[in-house]
C-alpha cells in the first residue's frame, strides 16, 4: 500500500472524531448550533477531498512503497489489535447486560421485538404498536430478521447489535496484522488507528445499547468487497438487500449502476434486474398481506412523524450535523426536500463524470450516501456510521488480505464474520455467569443498578436499596 493509501486510512479514522466533535467545539466557538455547523463543514470538506483524491481502489501498484519494519513486530500488532477488540467487545456487551430496553431512550429495538413477536404469532408485523405512543415498524426485513435468532433463543437481541458493530473493527484488525506481516509500518499504524477510532468512538459506544442498524453492517462490507472485485451480479444482489435493510441505501444505487455502465456495460440490464428483484422480493409477502400498512410503515410514517411532531415539537433536530438542522433552526423547513434533490443531482452528475474518467466508484457511492444523510428529513447521528463504514470497507478492499484471489471477497467476508462471531461469543462466555445472583444493596451490585435506586443500606444480614425513581 502506498503512502497516499495509508494517509487515506488516517483520514477515514478522523471521520469518527469529527462526528463526536460538537461538544468539544462548543467550548471554542460557543452557541447552540454553531458547533454543528463547523462540524458539518469540516466533515464535508474532509470527505470531498478524500473522494476526489481516491484514484485507485487497488493497492496502488507502482506507487512508492512506505518504509518497512521487521516482521517480528507483527505479533505485537496482533496483541494490540486483539486487546482493543476484546476491551471493546466487553464494554459493549456490558452495556447490553446492564442497560435495559427503554423506549424513553430509544424505541427502535422495542418496535423490532414487537414486530418479531407479532410475526412469529402469524400476524403482519407492519402495523401500529403502542409504546405507549403509536409507532409502526419502519424497517425492512433485512434489518429486523437477524434479530429473530436471539429472540427465539430468549437472549437479548442486542447480541446481534454487538456482533454487527464488531465486524468492521475485526476487519481493520486483520488489515493491521496483515500490513505488519508485510513489513509496512505506516499502513500498520493507519489501520490500528482506524480500529481505535471505531472502537473508542463515544457515539458508537452509546449506540451499542440502543442500536438497530448494526444488524446489516456486515452486508455493507460484502457489497463493497464485491464491487471492488467487480463481481457485479453478487454486488447487485447485495445492493438490493441493503435497500431492504435501510431505505437510505437507495441513494447508493444510482452510483452503483453508473459503475456497471462504465465497467461492464453488457451486464447493466442484468445488474438492474438483480438489484430490483433482491430489493422487492423480501417485501412481497408483506405487500400482499397489507400493502397500505407496509407503505405507511416504510415511508408515510416518516413524513407524518417528522414533519408534524419532530420538527415543530423538539429541539434536538436543530442540533445535528448536516444541512437539515441548519435549515430548521432558521425556519426554512420548506426548503429541506428541495435542497436534498438539488444536492443529490449534483453529486450524481459529478460522480458520473468521475467514474467515466476511471475513478473508483465506491468512494462516490459513499459520497452519495453522505450527501443524502446530510440533507435527510431525519438527521440522526447513526446515519453517518453507514457512510464511514462503507468508506472503511472500500479502503480494506485494497489490502493484500482481501486482494488474494484464492480467498475472494466472499471468503474474506465469511472469515471476518467468523472472527467477529468468535470474539463476541468468547467474550460473552467469559463475562456472563451461568447462574447469577444480584445482591442489591452492596457496592458490588451498584454498577448493575441503572437508575432509580437510593443508597445502599443494611439491616442485620439483609442488604437492600430503596426504589426512589420512576425507572
Amino acid at each position: 500500500m502506498s503512502l497516499a493509501s495509508a494517509l487515506r486510512v488516517f483520514a477515514l479514522a478522523i471521520n469518527f472524531l469529527i462526528l463526536s466533535s460538537p461538544p468539544l467545539l462548543q467550548r471554542w466557538v460557543g452557541g447552540d448550533t454553531r458547533p454543528y455547523l463547523v462540524a458539518t463543514l469540516v466533515l464535508a470538506v474532509v470527505n470531498l477531498a478524500l473522494v476526489m483524491s481516491w484514484r485507485r481502489s487497488a493497492m496502488d501498484a507502482g506507487a512508492p512503497a512506505a518504509p518497512s519494519i521487521g516482521r517480528a513486530v507483527a505479533p505485537v500488532v496482533a496483541i494490540v489489535a486483539g486487546g482493543i477488540l476484546l476491551v471493546t467487545s466487553r464494554a459493549w456487551l456490558h452495556q447490553i447486560l446492564t442497560i435495559p430496553h427503554d423506549p424513553q431512550r430509544a424505541d427502535m429495538l422495542i418496535v423490532v421485538q414487537l414486530g418479531i413477536r407479532r410475526m412469529l404469532q402469524g400476524n403482519n408485523p407492519y402495523t401500529i404498536y403502542h409504546l405507549p405512543w403509536d409507532a409502526p415498524l419502519p424497517y425492512g426485513p433485512m434489518l429486523w430478521a437477524p434479530y429473530v435468532v436471539p429472540f427465539l433463543l430468549r437472549a437479548d437481541i442486542r447480541f446481534v447489535t454487538v456482533l454487527g458493530e464488531m465486524f468492521v473493527p475485526a476487519a481493520c484488525a486483520i488489515g493491521a496484522v496483515t500490513a505488519a506481516t508485510r513489513g509496512r509500518w505506516l499502513t500498520t499504524v493507519a489501520w490500528t488507528s482506524a480500529l481505535a477510532a471505531v472502537c473508542f468512538n463515544p457515539d458508537l459506544d452509546r449506540f451499542a445499547s440502543i442500536g438497530h442498524t448494526p444488524a446489516y453492517w456486515p452486508l455493507i462490507a460484502l457489497f463493497t468487497w464485491l464491487v471492488a472485485a467487480e463481481r457485479w451480479d453478487g454486488a447487485a444482489i447485495a445492493m438490493g438487500l441493503l435497500v431492504v435493510a435501510r431505505t437510505t441505501m437507495v441513494a447508493v444505487a444510482p452510483v452503483f449502476l453508473m459503475a456497471v455502465w462504465w465497467h461492464a456495460r453488457p451486464r447493466l440490464l442484468r445488474a438492474l434486474l438483480l438489484t430490483l428483484v433482491s430489493a422487492a422480493l423480501p417485501f412481497l409477502p408483506f405487500a400482499f398481506w397489507d400493502a397500505p400498512a407496509l407503505s405507511y410503515a416504510l415511508y408515510g410514517s416518516y413524513e407524518n412523524v417528522i414533519k408534524t411532531f419532530v420538527w415543530p415539537s423538539t429541539s434536538w433536530v436543530q442540533h445535528t450535523i448536516g444541512i437539515t438542522g441548519l435549515l430548521l433552526s432558521n425556519h426554512l423547513n420548506r426548503w429541506v426536500e428541495a435542497i436534498q434533490i438539488v444536492v443529490m443531482i449534483g453529486v450524481y452528475a459529478i460522480g458520473w463524470r468521475a467514474i467515466r474518467h476511471g475513478r473508483p466508484p465506491l468512494p462516490w457511492m459513499a459520497l452519495a450516501l453522505l450527501a443524502f444523510s446530510m440533507t435527510t428529513l431525519w438527521p440522526v447521528t447513526y446515519l453517518y456510521f453507514d457512510v464511514f463504514l462503507l468508506l472503511l470497507c472500500s479502503a480494506l478492499a485494497g489490502t493484500p488480505w482481501l486482494e488474494e484471489r484464492a480467498r475472494g471477497p466472499l471468503g474474506a467476508w465469511i472469515a471476518t464474520l467468523a472472527a467477529a462471531s468468535l470474539l463476541v461469543v468468547a467474550t460473552a462466555w467469559a463475562i456472563v455467569p451461568g447462574d447469577s445472583t444480584l445482591d442489591v444493596g452492596t457496592g458490588a451490585a451498584r454498577p448493575l443498578l441503572r437508575s432509580g435506586f437510593g443508597d445502599d443500606e443494611r439491616e442485620g444480614e439483609r442488604t437492600f436499596a430503596w426504589v426512589e425513581g420512576r425507572h
